[in-house]
């Protein structure tokens, strides 16, 4: 397999993606408020069917700034592609898309891609990698699990004010680096 990086000049057009999986577990989020505090609660939970999504995005969005994109190669057909920018405000490399075309999942391109954003990012001297996911992505929290991620926060409004009904939260998650 070989990584190649790719600019927007590249793709005069735009370079478009599609996010799409189905899950049949899902994290449940709970949020309690005590007298002294408050309760967060995450826990797994099946879905009564399948969870299936599909959203089409652009890799090279006008808003990031400092993003690095590279696809992955097998005989020149493209099969992954990962982007992200380096946040010197906060010195963490933040993972915007981290994509395997689903014909090539399960044969490790994904697991290659993390390791070259994690060697990227130190030689960044990034303190930290972060990216998110949400609570229906089982797959995507134990690949990143998997590659030592942890849950590092949430956001229960992000994509709606319905997020925790529709089991579709915000997670942040995010590795040290050594």
């Amino acid at each position: 397999m070989q990584i190649r990086k790719i600019t927007k000049e590249d793709y005069p057009n735009g370079k478009k993606v599609i996010y799409e999986y189905t899950s049949d577990k899902y994290y449940d989020l709970r949020l309690t408020e005590h007298e002294n505090g408050w309760g967060i609660d995450l826990s797994l939970q099946n879905f009564d069917t399948p969870f299936h999504k599909y959203l089409e995005g652009e890799i090279f969005e006008e808003y990031l700034e400092n993003i690095e994109c590279y696809i992955a190669q097998i005989d020149e057909k493209e099969v992954g592609i990962v982007s992200f920018n380096h946040e010197k405000w906060n010195n963490v490399v933040r993972v915007n898309d981290l994509h395997i075309n689903p014909s090539e999942q399960q044969k490790g391109i994904g697991g290659q891609l993390m390791s070259f954003v994690k060697k990227r990012a130190k030689q960044l001297n990034a303190r930290a990698i972060v990216l998110e996911t949400q609570t229906s992505n089982y797959q995507a929290i134990q690949f990143y699990q998997k590659h030592g991620f942890h849950l590092i926060g949430l956001d229960a409004i992000s994509y709606s004010n319905h997020d925790i009904e529709n089991k579709e939260v915000r997670i942040e998650m995010g590795l040290f680096i050594k």
